[in-house]
């Protein structure tokens, strides 16, 4: 091979490597909770559930915007989970007033969701990183974190926003890594059209490809 042969095969390796990473940043699986996740929490916004809306011709109560219940991320994962072990609880919450009010959030509304064994947090697309509150969204998502996870042990899973929203995607992918929590990065599914429905949300084919992305981290400790 010739090196502008060998120049272009590296260049599309490294792309190859990029997108790769771009999807997920997995951290060290923690070996001593595998088979012992029996209690799981989603939380999320629009994505994760969302009830009727005639303003925007959505009459579904499931995840904005696939077709029905059992297309949405969620309950693709519940069905994943069901073909492995059919003893494990999943409760997903929409948490969406955080998003807008988090100086203000009241935090014990989420105590019933304290006792889970992996929290997977699902929120961005709300947040305005234009608000002068902005600069304290970190340190308040962080305190939510450490709310729900006061003994460090739980196994815990960040997925960034499906929309392009490049500040707070960015702040949430580097909050990840700096605590090695494990990062599903899901925001180049909504650049393709055919992965989008109503309100620019995920239709089914966005769903399985979030919920593709989640699994390849969560089956380990299946």
């Amino acid at each position: 091979m010739n090196k502008c042969g060998l120049a272009i095969l590296l260049l599309l390796l490294q792309l190859g490597c990029r997108k790769q990473i771009e999807q997920v940043y997995p951290t060290p699986i923690d070996t001593s909770m595998i088979q012992k996740v029996k209690k799981i929490v989603v939380l999320g916004n629009s994505i994760v559930q969302y009830g009727p809306d005639q303003f925007i011709g959505w009459k579904g109560n499931w995840g904005l915007a696939a077709s029905r219940k059992e297309n949405d991320f969620i309950h693709l994962l519940m069905q994943n989970l069901q073909a492995k072990r059919n003893d494990v609880e999943v409760r997903f919450k929409n948490i969406a007033d955080f998003e807008s009010t988090y100086l203000t959030y009241s935090l014990s509304t989420l105590d019933s969701l304290r006792d889970a064994d992996m929290v997977i947090m699902k929120i961005a697309e709300n947040v305005k990183s234009s608000q002068p509150s902005y600069r304290q969204f970190i340190a308040k998502y962080d305190k939510m974190i450490h709310y729900l996870d006061p003994s460090g042990k739980v196994v815990k899973l960040i997925i960034d926003g499906f929309w392009k929203n490049e500040k707070v995607n960015n702040d949430i992918r580097n909050y990840a890594m700096q605590h090695k929590i494990a990062l599903v990065s899901i925001t180049d599914i909504s650049s393709d059209s055919k992965n989008r429905g109503i309100a620019g949300h995920p239709n089914d084919r966005g769903m399985k490809i979030i919920n593709d992305r989640v699994w390849r981290y969560v089956s380990h400790y299946f």
